[in-house]
């Protein structure tokens, strides 16, 4: 096993272990046996209906893929984009941050569409729901921003400033040795195979961003887009409905939360696991929605955690369902076009 492999293997692990510690933490003092039963009390069709909104967005996804894939001059079948589109999220429940590369290679597979030219489109694709995500944030403070100070507020509780002054510290660091290690190496780099790869890879990425302006169907690419964000917003907002806890909270809670656990699922946990629970969680307890006590004297459950906890293993469920669907599809698809040759 070489040094390379190994590192990923170590920081998979890391990933994994921060996620269920984070998990464990939010569990410990949780009842099983009563939260089983919260569990159950949950309206399924609400969860079903936001599952449906789930396989949309990526339906959306692979279909505005097609447009910047389009403009680059390359044809793929849309079937084949959403089929890969669902491979990359199922990676990601595994792999964090790993499901842009296996999105890219399984439909360089069918289609052999080069992998850099793909990626180059993604990384337009995250511009713009960057840019999406950077508007409903703005919009968010202006329709919540007593919520988010006091969110704010919360999250300061549960940390201090030695924690913080000790992360700028290491972030410094590390910024510090990347710099040196660059310089000290910067004419080897120049030299090396690696460094002509990485020259090729970055043209790819040129010519992908290239594909915006080249785009034929923009009216396309703007209607998935918008498509996308609205069914990240109804897949939680729906899910209000399934307990009577949250059935009170309003379409800004909906944009509160949505923006809150897009930040969740950023972090570099697979699948969001733990990060996702945990921010909603707190978010849900600054909107009013926390503990409630079972008859006198009994243990506490906690509404705030079990509605991300429904929330995350319904779109986990889309994520799988939708991952196996695409793995035979463009199995399939390969097989075919194998058998045509």
């Amino acid at each position: 096993m070489n040094k390379k492999t190994l590192f990923k293997i170590v920081k998979y692990i890391a990933s994994l272990g921060f996620a269920f510690g984070i998990l464990f933490f939010l569990f410990k003092n949780q009842d099983p046996v009563q939260l089983l039963a919260e569990i159950k009390k949950v309206d399924g069709g609400w969860v079903v209906l936001s599952m449906i909104f789930g396989a949309w967005a990526y339906v959306s996804r692979g279909l505005r893929w097609i447009v910047l894939i389009d403009a680059l001059g390359y044809k793929s079948s849309k079937l084949n984009s959403v089929a890969a589109v669902s491979i990359g999220y199922f990676t990601n429940m595994f792999i964090p941050r790993a499901g842009e590369i296996s999105r890219c290679t399984a439909l360089n597979q069918v289609e052999k569409i080069p992998v850099d030219k793909l990626f180059g489109t993604i990384l337009i694709e995250r511009v713009i729901d960057f840019i999406f995500l950077f508007s409903l944030i703005i919009l968010t403070i202006l329709l919540k921003f007593n919520t988010l100070f006091n969110f704010y507020t919360t999250l300061q509780a549960h940390q201090t400033e030695s924690e913080e002054s000790n992360k700028v510290f290491i972030l410094l660091g590390i910024g510090a040795f990347v710099v040196i290690a660059f310089f000290l190496f910067k004419k080897w780099l120049k030299k090396s195979k690696f460094y002509e790869k990485v020259l090729a890879f970055i043209d790819g990425l040129k010519e992908g961003f290239k594909s915006i302006k080249k785009m034929k169907r923009k009216s396309g690419f703007w209607f998935h887009t918008f498509s996308i964000w609205i069914m990240y917003f109804l897949m939680t907002y729906i899910c209000f409905s399934c307990m009577k806890e949250t059935s009170h909270l309003t379409a800004s809670d909906g944009l509160f939360l949505l923006v809150l656990g897009g930040i969740g699922m950023v972090i570099p946990t697979p699948g969001g696991i733990g990060s996702y629970h945990a921010i909603v969680m707190i978010g849900l307890s600054v909107l009013g929605v926390g503990a409630v006590y079972l008859g006198e004297g009994g243990d506490p459950t906690n509404p705030a955690l079990i509605f991300p906890t429904v929330v995350h293993v319904a779109q986990t469920l889309v994520a799988i369902i939708m991952g196996l669907i695409g793995l035979l599809i463009l199995f399939l698809s390969k097989k075919k076009k194998n058998v045509s040759i």
